[in-house]
């Protein structure tokens, strides 16, 4: 009889849907209280008419909660310190400082290659065996070119230029899964320039990163983990920066990835208790409390879809909160994966927003 009555209520909501389709998407939302094979149905009902829905996630995942440092290909990377090292004469040297570099310059091209980011001018300037090369670079808007030799750092075995600089973007972040093709997704919210513009990527790195201080959260002020990487450890590729995260590809599955996780549908996430997972400055993964205080149904893909609390005593005493760096942090619920963290309420740090891990999925 149930069944009866529950086929019938399924025609007329269909028949209601095809005389007026402008209404699906609030019977879609309406239908979110009906339970869940209501909700089944009406998720059916918004693939039949085109709409963004995607189907059911059935997918198992290596769960994140790992610090790694991002970054973002641009045309040049900027001068932003010179430093010497002990070459193998056993002196201080600096090549950079000798071929006349200084800082806030923006080298664009070394040995004929363009540079794109760090990690290409390291990788050339290891593999120079110490020959002479041209760089050019930009000073004051003026491209300029000089000679430059690299030497071998006696301590760390490589031919370094002796400069550190900065990508166009770069930072460090959580990274949230590893699908088994080694795809990952990272962050929940894009990167972006200091106008909060969203920076295009057509390829950045991912390094293996070390956090080494926390700057904690207050009302007002955001906190933030402090941390390092290095251009030698790259363990991966950035092939996307968009509104849901940053996105790549490994080279091999992270040795830290050893557990696998299902992932949660969007019907599944319920308000109560939860647990993120994050890195903090002892540099090892831990599960904190939270609570899940809103959920919001969604049909198509957006950022916020539920508002979580930090509620454990540890974190709230070493972070105060949500602090940056902390974003992509993978949120657990009933031993599935059900979203990342990816906002924080700036006059309450103990509270932010969570995306679910659904549309960082659907990537």
């Amino acid at each position: 009889m149930k069944k009866s009555l529950l086929i019938l209520f399924s025609l007329a909501i269909l028949l209601q849907v095809l005389l007026f389709p402008v209404n699906v998407t609030r019977v879609t939302a309406a239908g979110t209280f009906g339970g869940d094979e209501v909700g089944e149905f009406l998720d059916g009902v918004g693939e039949l008419f085109g709409g963004q829905t995607v189907s059911k996630i059935d997918e198992e995942v290596y769960l994140g909660g790992y610090p790694i440092g991002i970054t973002i290909d641009g045309d040049g990377v900027t001068v932003i310190g010179l430093n010497e090292f002990i070459a193998e004469d056993g002196k201080l040297c600096c090549p950079a400082l000798l071929a006349g570099i200084e800082i806030n310059d923006v080298i664009i091209e070394l040995d004929g290659r363009k540079i794109y980011g760090s990690a290409k001018l390291s990788e050339i300037a290891s593999q120079s065996k110490g020959k002479e090369m041209s760089v050019k670079f930009l000073r004051d808007g003026i491209i300029k070119e000089t000679i430059i030799v690299p030497q071998k750092d006696l301590t760390a075995g490589q031919y370094r230029l002796g400069l550190w600089t900065r990508d166009s973007s770069s930072g460090i972040g959580t990274l949230t899964y590893v699908r088994k093709n080694l795809n990952f997704g990272s962050l929940g919210h894009p990167i972006c320039d200091g106008k909060g513009a969203i920076i295009s990527c057509n390829n950045g790195g991912v390094f293996h990163c070390t956090i080494d201080g926390i700057e904690k959260g207050q009302k007002g002020a955001a906190g933030e983990l402090k941390g390092g990487f290095c251009f030698d450890k790259r363990i991966g590729n950035v092939y996307a920066n968009n509104k849901f995260g940053a996105f790549g590809s490994f080279n091999t599955i992270p040795q830290f990835c050893t557990e696998t996780i299902r992932v949660a549908d969007i019907g599944e996430v319920k308000p109560g208790k939860a647990q993120i997972y994050c890195t903090l400055d002892d540099n090892t993964r831990n599960s904190y409390e939270i609570e899940i205080v809103k959920v919001t149904p969604q049909t198509t893909r957006d950022d916020k879809g539920m508002v979580i609390h930090i509620i454990d005593q540890k974190l709230l005493e070493k972070t105060g909160g949500i602090v940056q760096g902390m974003s992509g942090s993978p949120i657990v619920q009933n031993g599935k994966l059900v979203g990342a963290v990816t906002h924080v309420f700036v006059n309450d740090p103990t509270r932010g927003y969570g995306m679910y891990a659904k549309w960082m999925l659907t990537n």
